[in-house]
């Protein structure tokens, strides 16, 4: 991920639709999960970014982790969470250390050949019966400039991400794309800036603020989709995003648990 985008995020967490719709979506999923918790750092945000999520979740004393510097500098300015830095693939805790995982729009910015890895980690950390819930960027063929700024490497599709999360052990509770209304026009946005900038410039992601009225009517049309696939468990055929919530089995050997 470019180093200028960081500060991009940092702010745009705060307002932006695209993020006021994720973390609408974190939180009603987390609400699914919270009676899992056990107590303090028992939440895990692997690959927290510059920290909103941490701060949504701050009564349950979240982890961080992160292998940016960067965003580890800029989420101690939302508060003093507990922070790691450390990749995704190999996590630096023991067995059974969480309760819930949380890993939104991070793994596909880890190469396809360590993916599996990263999934077997988040399995390995949680305690049986814990959840993870998992947001993954979607189709390869919106590959934009945006993708290039913010790092990833691959956008995926919902049967390779039920393969890898099926593989690590874990058991779908809830599992759809998402972004499926603004699909149409969000698509074409992308793929007009599939093409390199007229200026020269480097890649800059899509994180630019709108218009206020325009702004919110979008954050609303995500919740209410939310609503359908976390609240309701409404399964959408398409979307810019995956998510799911998965869960560790309860009965599991010792090796993986």
């Amino acid at each position: 991920m470019q180093e200028a985008e960081y500060a991009t995020m940092f702010g745009s967490e705060e307002h932006h639709w695209w993020y006021l719709g994720l973390h609408d979506q974190l939180q009603k999923a987390f609400d699914r999960c919270r009676g899992l918790v056990k107590g303090p750092g028992r939440v895990l945000d692997a690959g927290c970014g510059t920290g909103k999520a941490l701060d949504l979740l701050r009564d349950v004393a979240p982890v961080g982790l992160d292998l940016s510097a960067t965003a580890l500098s800029l989420t101690r300015r939302r508060g003093p969470f507990p922070l790691v830095q450390a990749s995704a693939t190999t996590l630096p805790f023991a067995a059974a250390s969480f309760d819930v995982a949380v890993s939104l729009d991070v793994l596909a910015n880890v190469p396809p050949a360590e993916v599996p890895a990263a999934f077997r980690e988040l399995f390995r950390v949680l305690a049986p019966g814990g959840a993870l819930i998992l947001n993954l960027v979607a189709f390869d063929a919106l590959y934009s400039q945006h993708d290039r700024a913010v790092g990833v490497v691959k956008r995926y599709q919902a049967d390779e991400v039920r393969r890898l999360l099926a593989a690590a052990g874990f058991t779908l509770e809830i599992f759809s794309y998402s972004n499926t209304i603004l699909f149409p026009i969000a698509a074409l946005v992308r793929l007009w800036r599939k093409r390199p900038r007229p200026d020269g410039q480097g890649p800059v992601s899509d994180l630019a603020p709108l218009p206020g009225p325009v702004n919110a009517i979008l954050a609303g049309i995500r919740s209410l989709e939310n609503d359908m696939i976390v609240r309701h468990g409404l399964s959408l055929p398409f979307g810019l995003s995956i998510f799911a919530l998965a869960r560790k089995p309860v009965a599991d050997n010792l090796q993986s648990a």
